[in-house]
């Protein structure tokens, strides 16, 4: 059921740590973003490696593909303008205050390849900070579904705070929980699909995966990372573009 009224959302997100806000964007604010989105991937088409501005890997079909757009914010002006929207911002001043820093920006692609999936993991433990007043505003610019990996969430995992977890590198960091019989024992993952100009908001210490994409149909979304003004970072990398940037 999604809750509709600021305080039903704030009541929602407070006991089950994740929100969905459907139909956040208008059509024609969709169209700019995908075709911002292509004029990126067209400038990489030719990549067969990673760089510092494209993750790409090899598909199933052995073609390569973007992944992952590194810092979409420094990329194209449009992703830069979406941080400043109004109202994402007003979801994210009810859930932690007015005063809001963005702490981090990425654009995922998810083709269909065999390592776009991510198990079991809080977001929090990679880049802990001073509070736990942390989200991720999700901005889907394609269709999120069980087919094309769409984000599976445990509901109310973030009250049990940051847990232990494995950091790997390959190509791109990666977060796994350490010890998985803390999810074994409880409830199966709840998918979250959502629609593309929707957004799903959730918590930095909720407990998060996705499967791979199973289908042809693109995943691409854009994930921006807000935190309250007073929440100061303590770990994990600082050489991002726009850390500490105040948008509100």
């Amino acid at each position: 059921r999604l809750a509709r009224s600021a305080a039903a959302q704030k009541r929602f997100y407070a006991a089950h740590g994740y929100l969905v806000i459907p139909k956040l964007l208008t059509a024609r604010e969709l169209a700019r973003l995908r075709a911002a989105l292509t004029t990126l991937l067209r400038s990489a088409r030719r990549l067969r490696r990673s760089n510092d501005r494209f993750l790409v890997v090899r598909g199933l079909d052995n073609g390569y593909h973007v992944s992952r757009i590194r810092n979409p914010i420094a990329q194209h002006r449009r992703f830069d303008e979406l941080v400043f929207h109004p109202r994402i911002l007003d979801v994210v001043g009810n859930l932690i205050g007015p005063n809001i820093q963005l702490q981090q920006s990425r654009l995922i692609l998810k083709p269909r390849t065999p390592g776009a999936w991510f198990d079991w993991h809080q977001d929090f433990p990679a880049f802990p900070h001073t509070n736990f007043d942390l989200l991720i505003v999700t901005i889907y610019l394609d269709d999120s579904t069980p087919d094309n990996g769409c984000l599976a969430v445990i509901p109310g995992s973030h009250r049990l705070g940051p847990l232990r977890h494995q950091f790997t590198f390959d190509g791109a960091p990666r977060t796994r929980l350490a010890d998985r019989r803390l999810v074994r024992g409880r409830a199966r993952g709840v998918d979250v699909p959502v629609r593309a100009g929707g957004v799903l908001v959730h918590h930095a210490n909720l407990l998060h995966s996705s499967k791979a994409n199973r289908t042809d149909r693109p995943r691409a979304a854009l994930s921006f990372w807000y935190r309250a003004a007073d929440n100061v970072q303590v770990g994990g990398p600082t050489d991002i573009p726009g850390l500490g940037l105040q948008v509100r």
